[in-house]
Order: C-alpha cells, then sequence, then structure tokens
C-alpha cells in the first residue's frame, strides 16, 4: 500500500508576519526595514515549500467562507513550488459544473497534473445562505454527486448531454488539449451513512476526522463493502492533528499551550511516527496532517516525523 502524506495549510490563520498590517509598531529608535511587498501569499507559498523540501506529497489548502480562497491560493503559488500535489477544497454551491471542470483542466495542463479537489463539507442552511446557497440539506449529497458528474463527462466525453437537478449540459464536452489532462483526484468527507455511501460512488479518497482507533476501523470497514458493491475501490483519508516534539515532556507542555483537538498525536517525533504508522496499518493510505499552518511546525513535522513513519511502512512492507 502506498501511503499519501499531505501537509494540511489553512488560509483562517493569522496574517503572516511579513505582512504589512500585522507588523507591531516599531518603539524607540527602531526602524522596520522589511519591505513592503511581502505579503501572505509569499507566506503560503513559504509553507508549501518547507512541505516540498521535507518530502511531503502535497498540500491540502482548507476552504474558509471568509478566508482566501483556496483554489486561487493553490494557484499562486503552484509555479512557484515544484512537485507537489496542491489539493484545494470549495464548497459544491461554488457554480457551474463546466465551467469548474475548465478551470480544473487548465490548472492541471499549467502545473503538470497537480491539481487535486476536495468537496468542502456541508454547512448549516443558515450559514450557506451567506453565501447564496440555498439547497435544502437534504438534497447536498444529490448536488454534490451531479457536480462531480457533470465535471467529469465534460473532461472525459464530447459531446456530453446531462439533464439533472441542479446541472444540465447538451452536446457539452471538452475538445483537445483540454480533455488530455489527468482529472483531478477527488476528496470527498464525512461519517453518515449517505456521505458514505456517496463517495462509495463517486470518491477517490474519502477523508474522515480524527477519531478514536475502534471508531475509524468500523467506518472504513463500513466505507469498503460499499465501495465494493459499487465494484469500485477508493482510499481512505485522516485529517490528522498532530504536535510533535524532541521530548514527550516537551510536546504536551506545548500542547496545554495551544487549542488542539482532542485526538490530536503528542509526543515525540518516534511516538507520532508510531501513532501514525498504526493508523496506516488500519488502512489509512492518505493522511492529512495538520498543526497549524505554521511554517515552524510544517518543518518539524517535516523534517522529524515523516523520515521515521515512511521507515515504518517501508519496513512493514517488507515484513508483509
Amino acid at each position: 500500500m502506498t501511503v499519501r502524506i499531505y501537509w494540511q495549510l489553512d488560509v483562517a490563520q493569522q496574517p503572516a508576519r511579513g505582512e504589512i498590517a500585522a507588523r507591531p509598531a516599531p518603539t524607540g529608535i527602531a526602524r522596520d526595514v522589511r519591505t513592503r511587498a511581502i505579503t501572505r501569499y509569499d507566506h503560503y507559498a513559504q509553507i508549501a515549500q518547507a512541505a516540498a523540501q521535507t518530502a511531503f506529497d502535497g498540500v491540502f489548502i482548507v476552504h474558509r467562507p471568509q478566508s482566501d480562497d483556496a483554489a486561487i491560493v493553490a494557484a499562486a503559488i503552484a509555479r512557484e513550488v515544484p512537485r507537489i500535489e496542491l489539493v484545494a477544497e470549495f464548497p459544491a454551491s461554488a457554480g457551474s459544473a463546466v465551467y469548474a471542470a475548465k478551470q480544473a483542466v487548465t490548472f492541471q495542463r499549467a502545473t503538470r497534473e497537480r491539481l487535486g479537489w476536495a468537496i468542502a463539507p456541508s454547512r448549516p442552511a443558515a450559514e450557506r445562505v451567506h453565501d447564496g446557497d440555498r439547497v435544502p440539506d437534504e438534497a447536498l449529497a444529490a448536488r454534490t454527486e451531479e457536480f462531480l458528474t457533470v465535471a467529469r463527462g465534460v473532461h472525459g466525453q464530447h459531446p456530453y448531454s446531462f439533464a439533472g437537478r441542479f446541472f444540465e449540459v447538451e452536446n457539452g464536452g471538452f475538445d483537445a488539449p483540454l480533455n488530455r489532462v489527468r482529472f483531478p483526484r477527488v476528496f470527498l468527507q464525512g461519517e453518515s451513512k449517505e456521505e458514505l455511501a456517496l463517495s462509495a460512488r463517486i470518491a477517490d479518497v474519502h477523508l474522515f476526522r480524527a477519531t478514536g482507533f475502534a471508531t475509524l476501523s468500523r467506518q472504513i470497514e463500513a466505507l469498503d463493502m460499499l465501495a465494493l458493491q459499487e465494484r469500485r475501490s477508493i482510499g481512505f483519508g485522516l485529517i490528522q492533528p498532530v504536535l510533535a516534539r524532541d521530548t514527550g515532556e516537551e510536546a504536551h507542555r506545548d500542547a496545554a499551550r495551544a487549542d488542539l483537538s482532542e485526538q490530536a498525536i503528542v509526543g515525540d517525533y518516534a511516538e507520532v511516527a508510531d501513532r501514525l504508522a498504526a493508523l496506516a496499518r488500519l488502512g489509512v493510505d492518505h493522511f492529512v496532517l495538520t498543526g497549524g499552518s505554521s511554517l515552524e511546525e510544517s518543518y518539524v513535522v517535516g523534517q522529524h516525523v515523516l523520515p521515521r513513519l515512511r521507515a515504518l511502512l517501508d519496513a512493514s512492507r517488507v515484513a508483509a
């Protein structure tokens, strides 16, 4: 089993230190000599570069309704950071499935097929109306399925026609060169029966939230059975908070100061790697590791945890 590991870039973080609006006013004789040309997008690129330099497979860029758009952030850093996959999270209410597909294949052509699509979890109806999304809760899964069906359809077929509840295309589809690139890897999320069934039908990877081992094992088993019924095979992913330090004592001290999920993996580098390897043995083959979008944290995990984790995974493959 090949395991892919992503670092989460959260665009909701506080402004980067180099961004002019975030700079404290100098006092006394001190002068701030940093250039005004540095923006938070430079900070995003630094985090992606740290992920690339420490051998992450990709960066997962989170969707936030009141923050920078994840897809545009991905495009802004794609040309600066080679090799790694850029998974942009966005809601299925983003607009036309046809135009979203065109944007995706354009991105693929520009970046040698490094784009991933993550459909954001649905928010409560009272919040979604702020974005003009009035689709009732019971229809959200159907809307997501139609969105992905149409996007894949226009990418893979010409002419392509579809008439659904939310999207309609007549004799559409892309000609060369747009149809010659790989469609983005599609990530879906959720724990409900309906969300698992949707992923079984249409996802490439399903992302679970961090939870206990027993619960995660049951979720993976349930989704695997659903996928087999659809005659499909999908990847099992996990969004996992981590905090790693030289010693376990230091890690737990820093964790007590931070606003971490109860399901965060906290410990020294070897302990964190061991816990992640145990999750991989449950069947997780896509990890989205999150420790805040701090540049320092991405380096810490990439330099000290990933080599240990990959060594454990290699040893497991040899033993198998």
